[in-house]
């Protein structure tokens, strides 16, 4: 049993009667004892839709939440990732099916406690950038019979969650459940105005203020990845017609009128994973659907970026391939509204191709692919240490050992700085 705190572990509090407020730093937790680990893998846009879901004692208010706009979510993430269930997010998404502006975050198993006993608080927070400035509304949760509350704010790396106001919201419960967080006015999502780059940021208590991080989706655990959702245009969906004034607009002759994005969302799909490097065929969808709107494609890669360009089809669907060498991300870009950021893993491939003797001395030669730098291990299959170590250089390599033990061998490929998956090659003996 673990002892409990005798204070929050927060740097500051939040406006009087308010919530803790979290502070900046990075500290990914572990996974509490005893709390199972739900396995899984990657799920689909909409059919892996799981809640918030925390394993709550007290009860909770109950609400279905609204659907995303064209059955398709802003966000979605991989099951797994998270390590606590009630805050591995699977989607999250913006919403005005309620006839106003909703945030919904979806986790593997929804329930509104802590995971850990000792935490003062657990959050999930929806971000996105608007007016030069990241904004976000967040779910908190207390220790049982906690009752979670809302807020929304501004939010920096360095200073972490900076709350100006409280919200209000629902939640439901289990495999599934959901919160769902009224997004006010007062933050800046008015009609016509595009939430770029959401994203999603999970937590689990805090040590000396700073926060200990569970999830970020799109991505892996920390603030620090990039990977964001797909953009959204508030008032797009049954938003009137391009060009057409929007809900709310000023019609008094002379006002100045907002007019909605002809382009108020862009779908992205990739495959997950490639072999050896190569090619990947992107396509997407931009909506509504017109033909000849450009499309930039934009892969990136070590902070290095390749822009391929096409024209929408008069579904507002567009295809490209683009060279993948290492493991890259992508995001499309139509009239200024981005997608989501999709990632391509490389998986590196090694094969020994020739072993040669020469006396005592035994030459191994092989290749890797894709042509990453990187080390190449030469092993016994039943060995532990490898028997000697060389570099890769222009996708191939050369190891030479002498006098080596009799045996079955192959080479494990480490490409340099995590560009791609290690691999193993095949066997070959030396006799």
């Amino acid at each position: 049993m673990r002892a409990t705190r005798s204070r929050p572990p927060f740097a500051d509090r939040g406006p009087a009667g308010g919530p803790p407020v979290a502070g900046p730093s990075v500290r990914p937790r572990a996974a509490a004892p005893g709390r199972p680990r739900r396995a899984g893998g990657p799920l689909s846009a909409v059919a892996t839709l799981a809640t918030l879901t925390l394993f709550a004692t007290a009860p909770v208010a109950s609400a279905a939440p609204p659907a995303p706009c064209g059955g398709v979510p802003q966000i979605t993430d991989a099951r797994g990732d998270g390590h606590h269930p009630n805050a591995d997010v699977t989607a999250a998404w913006f919403s005005e099916a309620q006839g106003r502006l909703q945030a919904v975050i979806q986790t593997d198993v929804a329930s509104w406690n802590p995971a850990h006993e000792d935490s003062a608080s657990a959050g999930a927070a929806l971000l996105w950038r608007s007016g030069g400035v990241v904004r976000y509304v967040r779910i908190q949760t207390f220790p049982a019979p906690g009752t979670p509350t809302y807020d929304f704010g501004t939010w920096t790396r360095a200073g972490g969650f900076a709350p100006q106001g409280t919200t209000t919201g629902t939640t439901t419960s289990d495999v599934g459940g959901s919160a769902t967080i009224d997004v006010p006015a007062a933050t800046g999502a008015t009609a016509g105005t595009t939430l770029a780059g959401p994203f999603v940021l999970t937590y689990d208590g805090a040590s000396g203020g700073d926060l200990h991080w569970v999830d970020r989706a799109p991505g892996g655990v920390s603030p620090d990845t990039t990977e964001t959702g797909a953009d959204y245009v508030v008032g797009a969906c049954g938003a009137p017609a391009p060009g057409a004034p929007l809900p709310g607009t000023p019609t008094v002759p002379g006002s100045p009128t907002a007019t909605a994005s002809p382009t108020t969302a862009v779908a992205i799909t990739a495959r997950r994973l490639l072999v050896g490097g190569g090619t990947v065929k992107v396509t997407g969808r931009a909506t509504p659907g017109r033909a000849g709107v450009p499309v930039a494609v934009v892969t990136t890669a070590r902070g290095r970026s390749r822009t391929v360009r096409t024209t929408t089809r008069a579904t507002g669907a567009w295809a490209v391939r683009v060279p993948v060498t290492e493991t890259s991300t992508v995001k499309a870009t139509v009239e200024g509204v981005g997608s989501q950021t999709a990632t391509v893993t490389v998986r590196s491939t090694a094969r020994i191709t020739r072993v040669l003797r020469r006396g005592r001395r035994v030459v191994v030669t092989g290749r890797v692919s894709p042509r990453l730098p990187g080390r190449v291990l030469l092993l016994r299959t039943d060995a532990v240490r490898p028997t000697r170590t060389v570099r890769a250089r222009g996708g191939r390599f050369t190891v030479v050992v002498t006098s080596p033990k009799r045996g079955r061998y192959q080479v494990v490929f480490v490409p340099t700085g995590e560009r791609a998956e290690r691999s193993t090659s095949n066997t070959k003996s030396i006799r």
